[in-house]
């Protein structure tokens, strides 16, 4: 600092540079205004990275609801007229289910992108195990004493399952067949439909219907396909019938 003398003889201090600093209440106030800002901003954001998070637990819960759904279905809508022999050698209906949940049953349609040498058909079971839907498949048809499941997971977060078929009066049973395990009839067929109930902890009761094929493609002794349309029993495949009013095929002469 450095005095200077004013025009009217008085002499003044000037403070060098010409800086002036904030007074400690001055950085109190700011401080507090920042702290409140700052809360608030967090606030929001802690708010948007909650709903974020539950969004993507939902989705992800719901794509793996859509994933047992779709395996449920292509299990079930691919339903074959085959009996298959347990680890025991004793002979299974086609499709099989007990009062404890447990559903087993062959279908068809297994893909064999390898061509390696295995049937096309599978058999394939479902259970509930410790709140978990479990989905079970074996590679060999008639099974043996020392054949092992491939077990999956196909859904948690289960409370409660059940499962449902309908024979042909229309009326609902709670397992399939209805025979005692002692009398059942290996060549027994699959019901028209089955229907599962799943309670869940965060999507409450959910119920899927899924239909049974009616016609189940066999191999004719000589070799030739047949088509079991229910029990009435099997036959030849019927020739396509021409639509009224359309030409005659190629291969006839009038």
């Amino acid at each position: 600092m450095r005095p200077v003398q004013t025009r009217f003889g008085r002499r003044v201090t000037v403070r060098r540079g010409g800086q002036a600093g904030f007074t400690l209440l001055e950085l109190v106030v700011v401080l507090a205004i920042f702290a409140i800002f700052s809360l608030m901003a967090y606030g929001g954001l802690n708010s948007v990275l909650g709903t974020r998070h539950q969004v993507e637990q939902s989705q992800e819960r719901l794509a793996a609801l859509q994933k047992a759904y779709l395996r449920l279905r292509n299990d079930v809508q691919q339903v074959r007229f085959r009996p298959a022999r347990d680890g025991f050698g004793v002979a299974q209906p086609a499709l099989r289910a007990t009062d404890t949940g447990e559903l087993e049953f062959t279908r068809g349609g297994w893909s064999n992108p390898l061509y390696q040498p295995r049937a096309g058909m599978e058999r394939v079971a479902y259970r509930f195990d410790d709140g978990k839907l479990m989905r079970l498949s074996w590679r060999v048809l008639d099974q043996a004493q020392d054949s092992k499941p491939v077990e999956t997971v196909l859904l948690d977060g289960i409370e409660q399952g059940s499962w449902r078929y309908l024979d042909e009066s229309r009326q609902w049973r709670s397992r399939w067949p209805m025979e005692a395990p002692d009398q059942i009839d290996a060549e027994v067929w699959p019901p028209l439909a089955v229907e599962l109930t799943l309670v869940t902890k965060d999507l409450g009761e959910l119920r899927f219907l899924f239909p049974v094929a009616t016609e189940y493609p066999n191999v004719a002794p000589g070799g030739g396909d047949e088509v079991c349309s229910g029990p009435g029993g099997c036959g030849p495949q019927p020739s396509p019938q021409p639509s009224p009013g359309a030409p005659p095929p190629d291969d006839i002469i009038p």
